[in-house]
């Protein structure tokens, strides 16, 4: 028995100094939610990132829609827009989210999600407060 305790502290220990305990406290905690609706009775955009980064470490996340992921752009004078063929089989109106998860210490890498549907890579941000947890943002961060 106190080889079994002496082995879960170090195992607790190398955890924590790996980052991973984060990771796997949101995941212990994503099985054991209850699924989140808002108003409408759709899924909130928090759930649908957990939904489809089960092991992963969120950051933020923001509501958005099929159109919106579609018309997301950056950049000039000729924008580019990186989604705009995005989740093709899906109406402009599908409800979806921007989700933001741990890429590395000082990075967030950003996704387009759908429901069902393999998330869509929109950016990896690193640099000076990225990679810390912010929640609910009113919109994934603007590229210059």
């Amino acid at each position: 028995m106190r080889a079994v305790s002496r082995i879960s502290g170090v195992a607790a220990i190398l955890f924590v100094l790996t980052g991973r305990a984060v990771g796997i406290a949101l995941e212990a905690a994503n099985a054991q939610a209850p699924i989140e609706k808002i108003s409408n009775g759709s899924l909130s955009p928090q759930r649908i990132c957990l939904g489809s980064f089960r092991s992963a470490v969120l950051l933020e996340w923001a509501p958005a829609t099929v159109a919106v992921f579609r018309t997301y752009q950056y950049g000039g004078p000729k924008p580019t827009i990186p989604l705009a063929h995005v989740f093709a089989s899906m109406p402009g109106s599908t409800r979806g989210a921007w989700c933001g998860t741990k890429a590395g210490r000082d990075a967030t890498h950003w996704w387009a999600v759908v429901m069902d549907q393999k998330p869509a890579t929109l950016m990896i941000m690193n640099g000076s407060g990225e990679g810390v947890r912010r929640g609910l943002v009113a919109r994934p961060p603007q590229v210059p």
